[in-house]
């Protein structure tokens, strides 16, 4: 494999299959907050308007869970709905096994006051304890009332009941969980906002469809082939039924092209966590480089082409692979026995082990925008990525890390091969990382998203 040149700075890499820049086609009066600094942060006026906000999401990450922390801040919260919260002060707590203690913790809800925190419990509860058991196909696959669809529609209902008792000013949601929420609101001259946290599905089901033809021994790892059409009318009628649409990314918004309406939809980047302080950067470029992939094993994220580079540089990478596995799949499975393979961790310790990797691979062929990314800059651990991360708003190619096409492992391998014998430029696209992540913090998110929803308050 021929090493691409360094040239002078300012650094170009030029390598045989370069990514084409993206073309920006979302209005500036849509932009909240890109590369927007702290000190730019200006007052959102949203306690003027104070409207009050019902938000519902089934299982809070850290986008949603920023978003209510938000919404806390400028006193705008009505209620927040979930289905499961845990009280990790409980003394129950204190009786159970620490694995099972440690899940537990990542339903709690620290972001709210526990009054204004709504639960519909017994459905998930269902579906998590029937996990690994011989009931989990009857109760929990498909569509059955234990499954996530199930889930989702027991959890709407309620949602959508509380809607018609509350009339809060806007209901905020996330897709896939409000339909039946949004037609109560819509009855009731309600504001309804859904955030679409990835990809539409028929531009998603189009491109896995090709994956699947392309890569048949990777295709029962695209599990998006399998939703239905129902599935699909929901989703499409619970974008018709908002009032805006809140996405993550210009790749989210792209792929929502003649489906919604340009000026119903905001971008908002998501944040990435406090910036922590890094061990030095390892030079020594006799040493495998330290390969880390974080994510489930799916062939939506790309698993797939990193095992295939992997596979071409052999010794001159240590890959560590963090995350579940999908189902039974004969590359997977074998890479699982030969790499490092951790299924899960808490998250504080997923940034411990990006702090001792060199470089985090994500060559996925859809996401919104991926948390891990922001997550490996804040820990200064360069990236190589894939335009459909949703992450060109924070990866620039050749600075924060590599941007390379999709679906394609020689490019990853190339990348790789050249970080390893050049880790000068792996220690500055660390810092430069870190520069950049602490430009685009979870503050930073929660100010541009109080400032969106409260100019929602004035039509």
């Amino acid at each position: 494999m021929n090493p691409p040149e360094v040239a002078a700075s300012p650094v170009q890499y030029p390598f045989d299959q370069p990514v084409e820049a993206v073309e920006s086609i979302v209005p500036e009066s849509s932009r909240a907050g890109q590369f927007a600094s702290e000190e730019s942060i200006v007052e959102t006026g949203t306690k003027r308007h104070n409207p009050k906000v019902l938000m519902s999401r089934t299982t809070p990450n850290q986008n949603s869970r920023n978003a209510l922390r938000s919404l806390v801040e400028q006193e705008m919260l009505a209620e927040f709905w979930t289905t499961f919260a845990w009280n990790s002060e409980s003394a129950w707590n204190l009786l159970l096994p620490r694995g099972l203690r440690t899940q537990l913790a990542r339903r709690s809800i620290s972001e709210a006051p526990a009054c204004q925190v709504r639960t519909v419990p017994w459905r998930e509860m269902v579906r998590l304890g029937s996990r690994g058991t011989p009931f989990e196909a009857m109760l929990s696959s498909g569509e059955r009332p234990f499954s996530n669809v199930g889930v989702a529609l027991g959890f709407d209902a309620k949602v959508a009941r509380r809607v018609r008792e509350l009339r809060p000013n806007i209901v905020y949601s996330y897709d896939g969980i409000a339909l039946q929420t949004f037609r109560e609101a819509g009855k009731l001259g309600i504001a309804t906002v859904s955030e679409q946290s990835s990809s539409h599905w028929r531009w998603t089901r189009k491109l896995f469809g090709e994956e699947a033809s392309r890569n048949p021994e990777f295709a029962g790892l695209l599990p998006n082939l399998t939703d239905s059409a129902a599935q699909h009318e929901w989703a499409d009628e619970e974008l018709r039924l908002a009032d805006y649409v809140f996405v993550p990314s210009e790749h989210v918004l792209r792929t929502l092209a003649g489906v919604v309406p340009e000026e119903k939809i905001r971008v908002i980047p998501y944040g990435a966590p406090e910036v922590k302080p890094r061990s030095e950067i390892n030079l020594d470029s006799g040493q495998p480089l330290k390969v880390l992939f974080a994510g489930s094993l799916i062939q939506r994220k790309g698993i797939g082409y990193l095992l295939e580079a992997a596979e071409m540089l052999g010794s001159q990478v240590e890959l560590t692979l963090l995350g579940g596995r999908f189902r039974p799949n004969v590359k997977v499975d074998q890479a699982c026995q030969r790499w490092n393979w951790i299924e899960t961790l808490p998250h504080a310790q997923v940034l411990e082990v990006m702090q001792q990797a060199d470089v985090l691979v994500l060559p996925s062929l859809s996401e919104g925008c991926a948390l891990v990314v922001l997550e490996a800059l804040a820990c200064g651990l360069p990236v190589i990525v894939t335009p459909n991360t949703g992450s060109l708003g924070f990866v620039r190619d050749g600075q924060e890390g590599f941007v390379v096409p999709i679906c394609q492992g020689e490019a990853i391998a190339e990348r790789l091969e050249f970080l390893g014998r050049n880790r000068e430029v792996l220690a500055e696209m660390s810092r430069q990382a870190q520069a950049t992540a602490a430009k685009n913090s979870w503050k930073n998110y929660r100010a541009n998203w109080a400032r969106a929803m409260g100019s929602l308050a004035c039509f």
